[in-house]
């Protein structure tokens, strides 16, 4: 059977598919008892009669006009299935009547009683209309009319029998049908939920993604570019140097240069991921180790750095290079914004954690040297910190300097 199912379409129906369903299959039902009438008619003639009456076995009410015109009548009742879609409960009233007077038929009743129960109503009324059908189909009121306490139990078991199988069956198989529409409709939602979560997930990791490849193209360029711009501006600014002067400077320069590039080469190595989830080779990652050399580029530019680390170094690397960073990133600032100035770099390694500061005084004359910011720096140590587990603050001193502080965690977190 078709399950019930309501929403705007064709008319009452969903699609013009289930209008032709329920229309077929209410000519159908409205068919058989009017078949029947004429198969009994027709057939009336050839059955053996009964000896007492000399009559034929079929009753004359059967094949009689009044009997044609009690299935007609029927007929037009069973008529009512067109609109079960729309009317589950008024339908199935409709056929229990017919059928308690006799003019319907069990085929009828049972797809009345399927459609109320797979339209999802409530178990109160479905079992109100289970409860009328049965007694529509037993028909008590008529047993008196049957000859004999022996025949009398052969037709009520018989009926029985006939009218739970027409009752029981089309409200199991209504409400199992009505469950997995549900179930359906269920699973289609979370289908459609997963999806939407998969496309959010999918663009936040995209936007992860950039944001990481930003972070690592400002801490590999900004330094290196800075220190270039600073070693630049000075020649500028003192064309009569030496010549002596002037290749160590241009020396400075072209170094740094290829270790910008060096660095470059190394960020997008690791950005870069094949199909299969491999990596390129890649240089080692800067270490603690490299912060002697990174200060020692600060001081041969022009910036006096002071340089102190307490305690006993125990870190991871993800741990190391996030600290490289944050120094890497205070000294960047310095020659952005106060070149020359005193500058202190610390480093103080605890039994939890390590607490690197960078700090500079205020600048104490200008460079003549423009370098742009644009704030991502900061904020880029203020994510690394966080996937650290660390914490991190920055912010300018009373005496006009500037300071950045960071606390990473000796063990970083999985993940």
């Amino acid at each position: 059977m078709d399950s019930a199912q309501e929403g705007p379409g064709f008319g009452w129906w969903r699609t013009r598919r289930g209008a032709a369903f329920d229309i077929a299959l209410a000519l159908v039902v409205t068919a058989v008892p009017v078949l029947a009438w004429l198969l009994a008619a027709w057939t009336a003639p050839f059955l053996p009669t009964i000896a007492a009456t000399g009559q034929p076995a079929t009753t004359p009410q059967v094949v009689s006009v009044a009997g044609l015109f009690s299935h007609l009548a029927g007929s037009a009742f069973t008529l009512a299935l067109v609109a079960r879609r729309r009317f589950p409960v008024v339908v199935l009233l409709v056929v229990v009547v017919a059928e308690a007077f006799g003019h319907a038929t069990l085929l009828g009743l049972s797809i009345a009683l399927y459609t109320l129960a797979a339209s999802g109503t409530s178990r109160v009324v479905l079992a109100g209309g289970g409860l009328l059908a049965v007694v529509a189909g037993l028909k008590p009121w008529s047993w008196t009319d049957i000859p004999g306490t022996a025949a009398l139990y052969l037709v009520l078991g018989f009926t029985g029998v006939l009218v739970l199988v027409a009752v029981v069956l089309p409200i199991v198989l209504g409400l199992y049908m009505n469950a997995r529409r549900g179930l359906m409709a269920s699973l289609r939602e979370r289908a459609q939920r997963l999806e939407r979560e998969r496309r959010l997930l999918a663009q936040q990791v995209r936007t992860e993604e950039r944001t990481r490849i930003a972070r690592e193209m400002h801490d590999v360029v900004a330094h290196r570019v800075s220190l270039m711009v600073v070693h630049a501006g000075a020649l500028e600014m003192k064309p009569d140097r030496e010549p002596v002067a002037v290749a160590e400077a241009a020396t400075r320069i072209a170094d740094i240069g290829r270790q910008a590039l060096g660095e470059l080469r190394q960020a997008v190595g690791v950005l870069k991921v094949d199909d299969v989830g491999d990596t390129a080779p890649l240089a080692p990652q800067p270490t603690l180790d490299d912060l002697a050399e990174l200060v020692e580029q600060s001081r041969s530019a022009g910036v006096p750095v002071d340089y102190r680390v307490e305690g006993r170094r125990r870190l991871a690397n993800v741990a190391e290079r996030t600290a490289y960073r944050i120094v890497q990133e205070g000294l960047t600032n310095v020659h952005k914004h106060a070149f020359g100035a005193r500058t202190e770099i610390s480093l103080r390694f605890l039994p939890d954690r390590l607490e690197v500061s960078v700090r500079n005084d205020a600048p104490r004359r200008s460079t003549g040297i423009d370098l742009p910011s644009g704030g991502h720096g900061l904020a880029g140590l203020k994510e690394r910190l966080t996937l650290v587990g660390g914490e991190f603050e920055s912010g300018p001193l009373d005496t006009g300097g500037f300071r950045i502080a960071a606390r990473i965690p000796i063990a970083v977190p999985a993940g």
